[in-house]
């Protein structure tokens, strides 16, 4: 292809030829065709003394697994295989800005390199935020002396995934943090009543869909005209599963804030309080049917990092099919489990109870906590007044919107639970608690 120099003589030539022409000038025309020429009769000489594919560039990285809170190291190895001396030369490493900050070092350099020799360049980059992203591709230019040419090419192969964890210091918070809750839970109590299963009567309630018949105890409706079941009780460790929206809405918010990273946050909070209560914990993430992932229960002491694993490798995306999603939860696990359902709600109220339903249908005890989206997404801005009136009428649009799944979830005897930032890690382990005490799960 053409070099910067050689686009601009091409274009030079063209006015003048044109122009010459136009007004009989035979200088013009002259200069013009000089220009042309002497674009064009370089390109031969540059392709027989230059071949790109003689170099060999590759990368190397000390890790691709690092928390968000460590530093990547990059080095980039250029190599001539052949001959041929490359006096003009631009190596150039692709990162996402938005994920990584160029601590020291650079991500590209213009060298020369003769003949079977080698060059090395390396730079340091410190993530901004937790996922999964891409190191690449390297990108290879070579110029002639004149920079009427030049040569492109993508290096094959070069494209490095790398997955950043939440910082550690965070991780190790919130062990500690979900510790300690679990030991204030656990004081002077040793296990959990459950409902649903065993031989201790519990309570008589009313009838909601998703109760099994086996429950309804007949003589009790035929004297009230209303469906009434049964609750047995037992001591037993429940299964606590934790279901995470990862559609592209969830990706809404300040950097550190975004309703999908506090959902995460939550989630690991949330497991390491019910793995110290010797609970199950399972996970899993959904959105579009290509996108959902499952992480089943467990109580093996590895069983947190696991988990942190699995969320690192998660960034949202995709739309979100919630009712298709529960269905395959449902098809994956069918023992009856304390389900926390993390949704901005950002869809349909008539879906949102489709998978409810599902989830009921199944036994499972359902508590949903829903990021409020405006809280989130004007969390530390300032705002303009006309910014502030339309971030309320947004507000009150979505709070209507909750309050009618709010009002239909009650049906279900399921709670929904709005949330802010800065509440979120309370507001799911006091639901946690309050589950455990009323023994709402099994």
């Amino acid at each position: 292809m053409l070099g910067g120099k050689g686009r601009s003589l091409v274009v030079m030539g063209t006015f003048f030829l044109t122009a010459g022409f136009g007004y009989k000038n035979w200088y013009m025309i002259i200069i013009g065709i000089f220009f042309l020429f002497s674009t064009f009769i370089s390109r031969p000489a540059f392709e027989s003394s230059q071949n790109i594919e003689e170099l060999k560039v590759t990368r190397t990285l000390d890790n691709t697994r690092i928390f968000r809170d460590d530093f990547m190291h990059i080095v980039v190895t250029i190599e001539n295989t052949g001959g041929n001396r490359f006096d003009f030369l631009d190596i150039f490493d692709e990162f996402p800005v938005g994920a990584f900050r160029l601590v020291t070092g650079e991500n590209y350099i213009s060298t020369r390199i003769d003949p079977h020799k080698t060059i090395k360049f390396s730079y340091i980059l410190a993530p901004r935020v937790r996922g999964e992203f891409e190191i690449g591709p390297l990108n290879v230019t070579i110029h002639d002396r004149l920079g009427f040419n030049a040569e492109n090419r993508i290096v094959p192969d070069s494209i490095t995934d790398i997955i950043i964890y939440p910082p550690y210091e965070l991780i190790k918070r919130l062990e500690i943090m979900g510790a300690r809750r679990a030991i204030s839970m656990s004081f002077g109590v040793h296990q959990t009543k459950v409902k649903g299963t065993g031989t201790d009567l519990r309570t008589l309630r009313k009838y909601v869909e998703g109760d099994q018949y086996r429950h309804i105890d007949w003589k009790a409706s035929m004297r009230v005209q209303k469906l009434i079941v049964r609750e047995f009780e037992t001591e037993r460790n429940v299964s606590t599963v934790i279901l995470i929206d990862s559609s592209e809405s969830m990706s809404g918010g300040a950097v550190d804030y975004t309703k999908f990273e506090m959902s995460v946050k939550s989630a690991m909070f949330l497991a390491k309080i019910a793995m110290e209560q010797q609970d199950k914990v399972g996970i899993a993430t959904f959105s579009d049917r290509k996108s959902f992932r499952w992480l089943r229960p467990s109580t093996k002491s590895t069983h947190f990092y696991d988990i942190i694993s699995f969320l690192g490798e998660v960034s949202p995306r995709g739309s979100k099919e919630i009712f298709w999603s529960m269905e395959e939860f449902s098809r994956l696990y069918t023992k009856r489990s304390l389900v926390f359902l993390i949704t901005d709600l950002e869809i349909a109220a008539i879906d949102v109870m489709a998978a409810v339903r599902k989830l009921r249908t199944y036994g499972h005890a359902v508590v949903i906590v829903s990021p409020f989206s405006p809280w989130f997404e004007i969390h530390e801005l300032e705002l303009t007044p006309s910014d502030k009136a339309l971030a309320e009428a947004i507000s009150e649009e979505m709070m209507l919107h909750i309050l009618t799944i709010k009002k239909d979830c009650q049906k279900f005897a399921v709670p929904v639970i709005s949330v802010a930032p800065d509440d979120m890690l309370n507001v799911i382990a006091n639901e946690y608690q309050e589950a455990k005490r009323v023994g709402r799960a099994d």
